[in-house]
């Protein structure tokens, strides 16, 4: 199923992208990237889900009262599309960094455990060594919750089954007296 949602995104990616180099053919001005536009496009991908786009544009240089206009037409593909792909290029590279699959995840679990080792972390290498075993599938976690609704007659066949007599009720109650209030010796 998801390998089915990336085929859609990867060609939907692609005819976008089509479209985005006609229109850098098609641009009146073939112009080159401006330092400022270079400094949103890093900061763009860099902060890429901590930033806001205004946010970019402000730290690039952008007045602060227009930058929220900036960023949006640098961001336009139909306006800048050279500046469209070189995001697309960069934020396609991290992707590829971001994604995980089991053996970079268990490559960076040994290196976790190793560098905390080498600091004396035990308890982080120890943590790190389980999560390699959770992904390995040696651990498996299993929790049940058993749930019943009991009426009142139910809870009296409960008590009595538990306490037959007075006496064992009795005796119950003070053993749990004891328990709570050790230092009290009146019985």
């Amino acid at each position: 199923m998801t390998k089915e949602i990336d085929k859609q995104l990867d060609d939907k990616e692609k005819k976008l992208r089509k479209k985005i180099e006609k229109q850098v053919e098609n641009k009146k001005y073939q112009d080159k990237i401006t330092p400022i536009q270079q400094k949103f496009i890093e900061n763009y991908t860099s902060k890429y889900g901590q930033w806001s786009a205004t946010q970019c544009a402000i730290a690039a240089g952008y007045s602060p009262s227009s930058a929220h206009t900036r960023a949006a037409e640098l961001l336009d593909w139909r306006k800048h599309p050279d500046i469209a792909i070189e995001i697309q290029d960069r934020l396609a590279a991290l992707r590829e960094a971001w994604d995980v699959n089991r053996d970079k995840h268990l490559a960076m679990l040994v290196k976790i455990r190793d560098a905390s080792m080498e600091k004396g972390m035990y308890g982080v290498a120890n943590k790190a060594e389980e999560l390699r075993g959770k992904v390995a599938g040696l651990y498996v976690e299993r929790n049940l919750t058993l749930t019943k609704e009991l009426s009142n007659e139910d809870l009296h066949d409960k008590m009595k089954e538990i306490f037959p007599t007075k006496e064992a009720f009795l005796a119950g109650q003070r053993d749990i007296m004891k328990d709570l209030f050790p230092d009290d010796d009146e019985e």
